[in-house]
């Protein structure tokens, strides 16, 4: 094989792949996660099944791509942790994570991905552990000293719940907020987890 005909190979596995995921997200969204089977995946992707199974072998997998995909393509931490290791990284890590949730929020690809996690326990296990590993890989090795990844693991859970009250329950209070007020009241907690301190001097 040619590396021109080896790339076209990889090029078209890769299309295939994300034809795959993206049928997932539809299909996902639309019947929920207990109600697509795989079959339905592959035909929606118009794939073969033999062969789609070859790129993703079931609907966990899939499942499991289209949260590794959204967090890799949203860039949901990096660009504010690359600013540098100051007290303001809390903040700018939080306004990043919960601006995704903001400007449209039915077209959010982070509330699709959490309705399908919360309607099945297997989806809501995916999305634990996919989620979490491909957020804190983001953070957790630019920490200095101990427990790096209990930090974030802690900082991670209290952004997913103001996300989760503010979005999905809609709890008014922190409904209502505007997102500058709310990242100015929970930074200092925040910065306690993240960093071990509040800011104050």
């Amino acid at each position: 094989m040619t590396a021109s005909s080896a790339e076209t190979a990889a090029e078209t596995l890769a299309e295939a792949t994300e034809a795959l995921i993206s049928a997932g997200r539809s299909l996902f969204t639309e019947f929920g996660y207990r109600q697509t089977d795989f079959p339905r995946l592959a035909e929606k992707a118009g794939l073969p099944e033999a062969f789609a199974r070859e790129l993703l072998p079931d609907k966990a997998a899939v499942f499991g791509a289209l949260i590794e995909r959204t967090a890799r393509v949203a860039g949901i931490l990096r660009p504010a942790v690359s600013e540098g290791l100051d007290d303001d990284l809390p903040a700018r890590l939080a306004r990043a994570y919960l601006a995704l949730w903001e400007p449209n929020e039915e077209d959010s690809p982070l509330i699709e991905l959490y309705r399908v996690a919360l309607s099945d326990r297997e989806a809501s296990h995916i999305m634990r552990e996919r989620f979490t590993k491909a957020l804190n890989g983001q953070v957790d090795h630019e920490l200095a000293g101990g427990e790096a990844g209990l930090r974030t693991a802690l900082f991670g859970a209290q952004l997913g719940g103001v996300a989760f009250v503010r979005h999905l329950m809609r709890v008014d209070a922190v409904a209502a907020a505007d997102l500058d007020t709310v990242i100015r009241t929970i930074s200092p907690g925040l910065r306690r987890t993240l960093l071990g301190s509040d800011g104050e001097q």
